[in-house]
């Protein structure tokens, strides 16, 4: 049986779920990290937010951050988050209205505005297995997604991003942050590549939208000090992680926690996965099985949704 159907009912049965809630996330900030969640499932997780949660914009926490008035934030404070600039995205703008929240969704700069596919949800990427391409430096994955037919920097049958006149109308209920320009896993790449994916996409996206571009995530979770001085180099405010976990006022501000939620999550999943127990327990899986075949542990946690 999956974890889903083991865990799930243990967590909620013995109340787990509300007592680390009151104990964790009561003057911590929450934040839910999502991709491309349907209107229908995002909806009943907006409810459930709205009644154990207070919509803060990613901006309130760094101001909080920053000027250490830990205090003006409420209770239970969570952030919404969406990476990448999925075209699916903008079926939500009525939702975030309705309910008053204004998420950040991260950009892949280079992506976004143009016809080229996520390059995981490729065919290319299905038959080589993104985790596999993920572990490989980025300029042999580039290689061995074109020499399978996908070409990461050719165009995809059907529009996968937004383009940058609906990034530009969406602004009316989101703010919005860095994903890098191509979503390449960062430690794989070289310095003068690192430097261009994180500090370009900045460029890219205040020169497109014409507003601040200050807060970033790190594609697939994976980062290290190179990234996040390069974060402080290039301007940013934050970083944003998929370590699961909530940020007190002694927080780093470019190793932000977060909860990776399922986009099709049932309410009941949604907060099993908000205790974070889910992830670590993936994580000492993924650890084990790679000590038990001497394979060396990659940085960041492995995320099921590769983006």
């Amino acid at each position: 049986m999956s974890t889903k159907h083991l865990l799930g009912p243990v967590i909620l049965g013995l109340g787990l779920d509300r007592l680390i809630r009151r104990l964790f996330a009561r003057r911590r900030v929450t934040i839910a990290i999502y991709h491309d969640p349907e209107p229908d499932v995002l909806r009943t997780h907006l409810a459930y937010y709205a009644r154990h949660y207070r919509f803060v914009t990613l901006d309130d926490v760094a101001e909080a951050l920053e000027s250490r008035r830990w205090d003006r934030l409420p209770d239970y404070p969570l952030v919404l988050t969406l990476d990448d600039g999925h075209r699916g995205n903008l079926e939500l703008g009525g939702l975030l209205r309705e309910y008053g929240v204004r998420p950040t969704l991260y950009l892949c700069s280079r992506v976004v505005g143009t016809a080229r596919p996520y390059w995981w949800k490729t065919p290319a990427a299905r038959k080589l297995g993104a985790e596999a391409l993920k572990r490989l430096p980025d300029a042999e994955r580039r290689r061995r997604l074109a020499e399978a037919g996908s070409d990461p920097d050719a165009d995809a049958p059907h529009l996968q991003a937004m383009t940058w006149e609906e990034v530009l109308a969406f602004a009316t209920v989101a703010d919005y942050g860095g994903h890098t320009r191509h979503h390449p896993i960062l430690p794989r790449c070289g310095d003068a590549e690192a430097a261009d994916e994180i500090g370009t996409c900045r460029a890219e996206v205040e020169a497109a939208l014409g507003r601040p571009c200050r807060h970033f995530a790190y594609p697939n979770g994976d980062y290290g000090a190179r990234e996040t001085t390069l974060l402080r180099r290039f301007g940013y405010r934050t970083g944003r992680t998929v370590e699961p976990g909530w940020n007190g006022p002694d927080a780093d501000p470019y190793q932000l926690k977060g909860f990776p939620i399922s986009d099709g999550a049932s309410v009941s999943w949604l907060a099993v996965q908000l205790t974070g127990l889910p992830a670590v327990l993936r994580t000492l899986k993924t650890a084990w099985r790679r000590k038990a075949t001497d394979k060396p542990a990659s940085v960041g946690i492995t995320m099921a949704n590769p983006s």
